[in-house]
C-alpha cells in the first residue's frame, strides 16, 4: 500500500465509485452533450421553419440543462475525483502522471463549455431577429466544447483497457490514441444522443401541452434517433472487435447475469429502442406514454449496464498489463514474492508476520489486496468474504489464495511470502466466521 486506506465495510469501495460515475455519466453524455445537441437542433429547425414553438422548446431545455449540468454535473465530477482519489489512488495517481496535460486541457475545454452555456442561457431575450442566428452558432460551438471534454476523457479512459504500445514506450500520445480510441468516442458519442433522446422524450410527452409542438419535436428527434442509433450499433461492433479477447470474454459475467437472461434482455431493449425510433419518425403525434417510460428506463439500464462492464472487463486489471485491481503493479509481483508485500508497503502497520500478530498482518494484506472489490460483508453476496467463504477451513482458504488467479483468471494473483499468505487466509476465515456468528445472533434477537 503506497496510499492509506479507505473502506466503505457494508456498501463496498467499487459501489461507491459505480454510482457517483452512473450519474455523472447520465449528465455528462445524455444532457451536456446529447440534450445539448438536441436543443440547439430544435432552435435551429425552429428558425428554418419558422417555428416559435420549437424555439420556446429549446428555451425551457436550455434551463434545464444549465441546473442540471452545473449542479449534479459539476458534484458528480468532483465526486468521481474524491472517490477514486481516496479509494484507488494508485491508479489515479498513474493516470494522472500519463495524462496530466490532457486533464488540464480538459479542464480549459470544460470551462469554456459553462461560459458558452450561460452566455447561450442569457441571451435567449436578447438576441433575436438576425442575431438569433448568431445565438444559435454559439449552441452549435457549445455542443462542439461538449464533445471535445468526452473527446480528451475518452483517451484516459480507454487507455485502462487498451493501452497499446504505452506499456514498451510510456508516450503519451500511445496511450492517448490508443487501439480502441476511436470506437469508443464514436460509441460515446452516439450513446449521448440515444440517451438524450430516451431521457427527454419522457418529459415532452408528459409536460408540452400543445399538440402540434409536441409532434414538432418528436419530428426532430426522430431524425436525429435515425441517424444516431445505427451509428451506436456500428461503432458498438466496432469497439467490441478492438478489445482483448480476455476482456470480451468477461463481458456476461461483468453483469452479473447468465448468459441466457444477458442475451434476452439485451434484445429486448433495443427492440425498444428500435420501436420508439420508428413511433417518432412515422407517427410523432401518437407516442405512447407506456412506449416512453419503457424506453427511459431501458436507457437507464443500458447505461448502468454499460458502466458496469467498460470496469469488470479489465479484470484482473485496472490498467491493463500495466496495474492489477488492488492497485500492485504488475512488474512488482516478482519482487513481492521474493521479499514479502508487507515490508514494502508504505502504510502497512504491521512489516513482518509472526506468530503473535497473524491477524493483523492478515487485516493489512486484507487490505492492500483484497478491499478494492471485496468487503467482509454486504449487499454484493457474491464479493462478501462472509457469503463466499462459508464453511471453509483456514487450510483450504490458504489453498485457494495460492491458485486463485488460476481457477478466476479475472482475479488478481496474491502477491507475497508464504507467511504473509497464511496471515491472510487466517484472517479472511477470523472474519468470515465471526461476521456469519453476528448475522446469527442478529437473526435471533430479532426473532
Amino acid at each position: 500500500m503506497d496510499f492509506p486506506v479507505v473502506e466503505f465495510p457494508w456498501f463496498g469501495n467499487g459501489s461507491v465509485i459505480a454510482v457517483i460515475a452512473i450519474v455523472h455519466v447520465i449528465v455528462s453524455h445524455g444532457i451536456a452533450i446529447g440534450a445539448t445537441t438536441l436543443m440547439v437542433s430544435l432552435e435551429y429547425v425552429g428558425m428554418k421553419k419558422n417555428k416559435e414553438g420549437l424555439i420556446d422548446v429549446a428555451k425551457k431545455f436550455s434551463k434545464w440543462i444549465l441546473i442540471i449540468t452545473t449542479t449534479v454535473g459539476a458534484l458528480t465530477g468532483v465526486g468521481i475525483w474524491f472517490s477514486t482519489t481516496v479509494i484507488q489512488p494508485d491508479s489515479i495517481g498513474s493516470l494522472l502522471r500519463i495524462f496530466f496535460w490532457a486533464w488540464f486541457v480538459e479542464w480549459i475545454v470544460f470551462i469554456t463549455e459553462v461560459v458558452l452555456l450561460l452566455v447561450y442561457f442569457y441571451t435567449w431575450d436578447k438576441w433575436k431577429g438576425a442575431k438569433r442566428y448568431i445565438h444559435n452558432r454559439i449552441g452549435m460551438v457549445l455542443v462542439l466544447f461538449g464533445w471535445l471534454t468526452a473527446a480528451i476523457i475518452t483517451g484516459i479512459l480507454s487507455a485502462k483497457l487498451t493501452p497499446g504500445k504505452w506499456t514498451e514506450t510510456l508516450s503519451f500520445w500511445n496511450a492517448f490514441f490508443n487501439p480502441t480510441y476511436l470506437p469508443s468516442l464514436g460509441f460515446r458519442t452516439f450513446i449521448a444522443i440515444v440517451l438524450a433522446v430516451a431521457l427527454v422524450s419522457i418529459f415532452v410527452r408528459f409536460f408540452i401541452k400543445d399538440k402540434n409542438v409536441q409532434i414538432d419535436v418528436f419530428a426532430v428527434f426522430g431524425k436525429i434517433n435515425a441517424v444516431s442509433l445505427p451509428l451506436l450499433l456500428l461503432t458498438g461492433v466496432w469497439y467490441l472487435f478492438n478489445i482483448p479477447q480476455e476482456a470480451y470474454d468477461l463481458i456476461v459475467w461483468s453483469t452479473g447475469m447468465t448468459k441466457e437472461i444477458f442475451t434476452w434482455v439485451n434484445i429486448a431493449g433495443l427492440i425498444v429502442f428500435i420501436i420508439f425510433g420508428l413511433w417518432m419518425l412515422f407517427k410523432p403525434g401518437r407516442i405512447s406514454i407506456i412506449l416512453s417510460l419503457a424506453v427511459f428506463f431501458s436507457s437507464m439500464g443500458f447505461i448502468a449496464e454499460f458502466e458496469m462492464v467498460r470496469e469488470s472487463v479489465r479484470k484482473p486489471f485496472i490498467i491493463y498489463d500495466y496495474m492489477y485491481a488492488n492497485g500492485v503493479v504488475e512488474k512488482d509481483a516478482e519482487k513481492y514474492n521474493e521479499e514479502g508485500y508487507l515490508p514494502n508497503s508504505t502504510f502497512a502497520a504491521v512489516k513482518e508476520v509472526t506468530e503473535d500478530n497473524l491477524y493483523e498482518a492478515g487485516e493489512e494484506l486484507y487490505k492492500g489486496q483484497c478491499l478494492a472489490c471485496h468487503t467482509v460483508d454486504g449487499w454484493r453476496e457474491k464479493r462478501a468474504f462472509a457469503t463466499r467463504l462459508n464453511g471453509w477451513t483456514e487450510e483450504a482458504i490458504d489453498t485457494y489464495i495460492d491458485t486463485l488467479h488460476e481457477t478466476r483468471p479475472f482475479m488478481p494473483p496474491f502477491v507475497g511470502i508464504e507467511e504473509e499468505q497464511k496471515a491472510l487466509a487466517h484472517f479472511l476465515h477470523k472474519v468470515a466466521n465471526e461476521e456469519r456468528q453476528n448475522n446469527v445472533e442478529a437473526k435471533g434477537e430479532d426473532e
